[in-house]
Order: C-alpha cells, then structure tokens, then sequence
C-alpha cells in the first residue's frame, strides 16, 4: 500500500525529480544485532526499495541521496523511510488592505508515517563514521610474542578510512646456556581502509630499533656468532581484519619493503666476547613485518 502511494507521488512529480530540483531522500533504519550488522542490513534494504523505484518507474541511482543508520525510527528497529520534499501550494495573493500571509514551510512526505511531517524529521539521527569503529585499539602481535620479544601497540583512527599505528616490541633476556636476545624495535604506519565493510588495508610503514642477539630467535640465526647493530627500513604492508566479537578482532598482515642493517658479528669465549666483524651491513628488499595479532577496541557506540 506504501508503495502504491509512493509510486503515485512520483508519477506526480516526475519532472521535478528528474530534472534534479527533488531528490528522492531513502534512509534506512536498522537496530538489530550490532552495529556492523545493523548498518549493512539497513543499507540492503534501502538499495532494495531504490531498485523497485528503479524497475517500475524508470529512476536512476543519481536521483536518490542515501542515508543509513544502525538506530531505531521512531521505535521502529527496522525501517526504511523514503522522503520527498514536496513544496507548498503557493497562496492566492491578498488585498492591499489586508496583511500579507507569512511564508508557508515546505512540506514533508514521509513513509511510512500517514500524515504530512515537517522537514526536521529527517534530521533526527546524524550519520557519523564513528557509528561503525571506535576512535582507538589496543593490539598485542601474537606472532612476535611466540618468539619472546612482547609486542604492545595502539591504533588511533582519523576517519573511517585512515588510522595511524604504532608498535613497540622489547626483549631483553639472556640464560644460562649463553642464549642473549636484547632488542627494541619501533613500528609506526598509516592504514587506509578499503571498500564499505573495511575488512582489507593498505599501509604505509617503518621500522627503527636495535638488536643484541646470540643464539637467539629460536636458534634461527647461527649458533656461533652474535650480531648487535642498528636497524632501519619501510614499505607497504597489506592487511586483513576478521572481527571475533564487538569488541575483539585478529589482524593478518604483511610488509614488504627495504631493510637495511649496521652491526657488528661477534663469538663468545671464556664468557669474553670476540669480534668477528666490525661497521658491517646489510640491505635487504623482501619482507619487513608479519603479524598475526590480537585487536582489543572498546565497543561501538553511536556518538555526534
């Protein structure tokens, strides 16, 4: 029945909205589940009543303006809300004599309320991008903390599509059997969000630290010389994020870049250290990071 009204209104208006001088306003209203959730189910539904508007009376995706909001409509959890700003029937002009009418407001037809709303109706809910990510997380690198360097970093979010990170990871140990691992390692970088769920990222980073290390990294590096130097390198890292719950996440990334080393090699003998080479270096182009870490974000409010 809605529908019926709504397509008499545009068959009525069609030359206004066609030329573009009355957009046909869609919102979309849902408050089901979290707020993911209720965004993209709201966004579904509006592009399906679009469609219908599209099929049976010939509109085109750039005479609507869409809005969609994960919050209930006037009670309502799940809604969509198709507005047309219709303008008032101009008034039969007035004798001289008498005072002129004040200028009547354009009128509201929303749906599906019945009756003729004002224009503020509209504007009752904001849309805001921090409806969908929380302005800051806490990250651990579940990956690097497997072999004992403790990775702890936060992630502050500009925009709904560009965050800046910045990890630190810190070891300093050493044991009986002459194993040493003693480095700091500084990671910042800029993420940008792709598509409308942001899933998948691109970055853009770099890594600062120092290494002190022998017979370290799980027997990675040989048994039988040390390295402590300088670290230095960047590149671009692609990422991917799998929510677990509304407030825990697994980040999957890879950087890929240019690393360069200053160090020195070293043996231990008679617990005296010996040098085996000095002022060396290293460049190295392939990877610069991996992670497999744990996001703690707090939980996804509405907020102006």
């Amino acid at each position: 029945m809605e529908l019926e009204r709504l397509y008499a209104l545009i068959d009525e208006y069609r030359a206004e909205i066609i030329s573009g001088d009355m957009p046909v306003y869609v919102d979309g209203y849902c408050a089901s589940g979290d707020v993911e959730t209720g965004l993209q189910l709201a966004k579904i539904r509006s592009n399906r009543v679009k469609s219908e508007l599209i099929v049976q009376k010939g509109l085109l995706e750039k005479h609507f303006i869409t809005n969609n909001y994960a919050v209930p409509y006037q009670e309502q959890k799940d809604v969509v809300v198709v507005t047309l700003r219709i303008p008032a029937p101009k008034q039969e002009p007035q004798q001289e004599s008498q005072p002129q009418p004040q200028p009547v407001p354009e009128q509201v037809t929303p749906f599906p309320v019945e009756e003729p709303q004002p224009e503020t109706v509209v504007d009752i809910v904001p849309a805001v991008w921090q409806a969908d990510y929380p302005p800051f997380a806490i990250r651990t690198n579940l990956l690097y903390d497997a072999f004992l360097t403790p990775t702890l970093g936060v992630e502050w979010r500009m925009n709904r599509y560009v965050g800046i990170k910045l990890d630190g990871s810190f070891a300093y140990w050493g044991n009986q059997h002459g194993r040493v691992q003693k480095l700091w390692l500084i990671s910042p970088e800029v993420c940008w969000y792709l598509l409308d769920t942001q899933p998948f990222y691109v970055g853009l980073g770099a890594n600062i630290g120092e290494a002190n290390i022998y017979r370290g990294f799980a027997k990675i590096l040989s048994k039988d010389t040390g390295y402590q130097g300088h670290i230095y390198g960047g590149g671009v890292t692609v990422g991917y994020q799998l929510p677990l719950s509304s407030h825990f996440a697994i980040d999957f990334n890879l950087g890929l870049g240019y690393t360069r080393f200053n160090y020195d090699t070293f043996y231990i003998s008679n617990d005296v250290r010996v040098y085996k080479g000095r002022d060396l270096t290293k460049n190295f182009w392939g990877p610069t990071q991996a992670g497999i870490s744990l996001v703690w974000r707090p939980e996804m409010k509405n907020v102006k």
